[in-house]
């Protein structure tokens, strides 16, 4: 059986610092192991706020730049890769850092059973989905979702179209709703945790996402999208989903709005998928620490770590 501490929470609540500062402190030999969907791509380092080179060498961080952002990857893949990843870690203490819940959720419960989900079926109601999107628009078809589905709705960003199909798509292959069909998962490795989430308040978690983005422009996130849109990666591809890329190609390609006001979008969804990060999260059996609990949180981890 694998062990693995979880220190998750909104963007911009100090995750990966906490975590750089529990190893820098208690824990020489961890590794740390990023569960984000964006920061396995290659080339999108400002704009999923991954470790710097150094950090990831420093902090013995996996599962950032291992796939070209080309590689349209599901939670399957990302589960597999992420068991290979932890198999090969022996011996030290493990740190899965990460916001993207529903990765935490497939890497604690597993995913479920999809062998009535026919491959061929599925493809043709993803095409269909997708170009009714590009016909009405994206927010027909979370409405839609809402209706047939509510509770896989309010879990899901309502920005994110691969998520929004992908619900959609189960529930009108298999005729079972997406959240249903999750109820029956099956975990992929045998697992024990300890699982905590950065508590810090609403106000302060919005200004930090606030500057954050802010920074991001000054390290130059407009010229990284442009790097990647001549790598010939457009918005049909799911590392152009994430947030701040995709208003970014907006504002490139499509001239959508001015630059100051993709700027503001930014922030505004970036704090709506905060938000919403934090819902998921409060569903959860997570225990909820302030950034000076370090030390508690330490002891608890030698005692899990019997160290």
């Amino acid at each position: 059986m694998k062990k693995i501490v979880f220190i998750s929470g909104a963007t911009a609540s100090g995750k990966s610092s906490f975590v750089h500062k529990l190893i820098d402190n208690y824990f020489n030999d961890a590794a740390v192991i990023s569960i984000d969907s964006i920061q396995v791509y290659r080339y999108m380092d400002i704009g999923s706020a991954k470790p710097s080179l150094q950090e990831i060498k420093k902090y013995n961080y996996k599962m950032v730049d291992i796939l070209d952002p080309a590689t349209n990857f599901n939670i399957k893949d990302y589960l597999d890769i992420f068991k290979n990843v932890i198999n090969s870690i022996d011996n030290v203490p493990i740190f899965g850092v990460g916001g993207t819940g529903f990765y935490i959720d497939a890497i604690k419960y597993g995913i479920f059973d999809e062998e009535n989900d026919n491959q061929e079926a599925s493809q043709k109601i993803r095409k269909e989905l997708y170009e009714r999107i590009d016909k009405y628009g994206l927010e027909s078809l979370y409405s839609e979702l809402l209706t047939i589905d509510k509770e896989s709705a309010e879990n899901i960003d309502r920005f994110n179209a691969r998520r929004v199909v992908r619900a959609l798509e189960v529930y009108y292959n298999t005729g079972k709703k997406f959240s249903e069909l999750k109820k029956l998962r099956k975990p992929v490795i045998d697992l024990d945790y300890l699982s905590y989430i950065i508590d810090i308040d609403r106000e302060t978690l919005y200004d930090n996402i606030n500057k954050r983005v802010d920074i991001m422009f000054e390290n130059g996130l407009l010229d990284e999208v442009k790097k990647i849109i001549n790598m010939g990666i457009d918005n049909t591809y799911t590392s152009m989903q994430a947030i701040g890329y995709k208003e970014i190609y907006d504002y490139l390609i499509n001239n959508s709005m001015s630059l100051e006001e993709t700027i503001e979008l930014i922030k505004k969804r970036t704090r709506n998928f905060a938000k919403r990060q934090l819902t998921w999260f409060r569903r959860e059996e997570h225990r909820r620490i302030k950034p000076e609990d370090i030390e508690i949180v330490s002891n608890e981890i030698k005692k899990f770590y019997n160290i």
